[in-house]
């Protein structure tokens, strides 16, 4: 009698680590591509706009809204700055889903971003009327309807932004590995609504509107680029191992 033929061995099933960066997977370079151009984009609309302030004649960066450097000579740079910001916001959208889904916030968060990024545009193409004394010389006059549509798209810009950040609060709130930032997201977004309530409360210009206004839009970007930094640290192989366990490492 011949011996029975040893069971053949089953092969180890195999498991994808989840692809959603918020928990801890990979996201594809594409993915990181978009988030990034938000990001730099931010960087560079700053640069920008401060680099155009500090050589701009009779402009006060403290005092004065961004969108005044849309007006006189050499308007048309921040104008384009904002158009370019604009479409990045826009294209990060995309990454932000990936980065997103599945879960809470996952729809939400990028169409606030998407609709951040167009009222950028918007308020690239409509520039504000002058005021506040600048540009030199001229007068505050009856509102123009290309400087109302300015501020329209601006009121909706800063209130999706502010929005975004209490969505990523609530969806921080319901992942263990992110809990702890619900804090930082929630008050980011109540820092922005405060901070261009008190640009408003100045007038949109005089004293420190300015600073107000930069504050406000500083808030959800520093949110932002915390979170991505965060999303890039945990997204290392080493570290996604150590949290996922076997299913990081191909076995069941």
């Amino acid at each position: 009698m011949t011996a029975p033929a040893p069971a053949t061995a089953r092969p180890a099933l195999t498991r994808r680590a989840p692809r959603a960066g918020l928990n801890s997977g990979a996201l594809s370079v594409r993915a990181w591509l978009l988030l990034a151009a938000g990001t730099a984009g931010g960087l560079a609309f700053t640069g920008a706009y401060l680099a155009e302030g500090a050589t701009r004649a009779g402009y006060r960066a403290l005092a004065q809204p961004v969108s005044a450097l849309s007006l006189g000579p050499g308007g048309w740079v921040q104008q384009l700055n904002f158009v370019m910001f604009g479409v990045q916001v826009c294209l990060s959208a995309v990454g932000w889903r990936a980065a997103l889904a599945p879960g809470r916030g996952a729809l939400a968060f990028p169409m606030l971003r998407l609709i951040a990024g167009a009222g950028l545009v918007m308020d690239g193409l409509f520039a504000q009327d002058p005021s506040g004394g600048y540009p030199p010389g001229a007068r505050a006059g009856v509102p123009t309807a290309h400087g109302q549509l300015h501020t329209l798209f601006a009121v909706i810009t800063i209130t999706v932004l502010a929005g975004g950040c209490l969505v990523l609060a609530a969806r921080f709130a319901a992942e263990p590995l992110w809990r702890r930032w619900r804090v930082f997201a929630a008050a980011a977004g109540m820092a922005t609504i405060m901070f261009i309530a008190a640009f408003g409360a100045a007038g949109g210009h005089g004293g420190l509107a300015g600073l107000w206004e930069r504050a406000a839009g500083g808030a959800t970007s520093v949110l932002t680029v915390a979170v991505l930094a965060r999303l890039a640290i945990i997204s290392r192989p080493g570290v996604r191992a150590r949290r996922l366990g076997p299913a990081a490492r191909g076995v069941a």
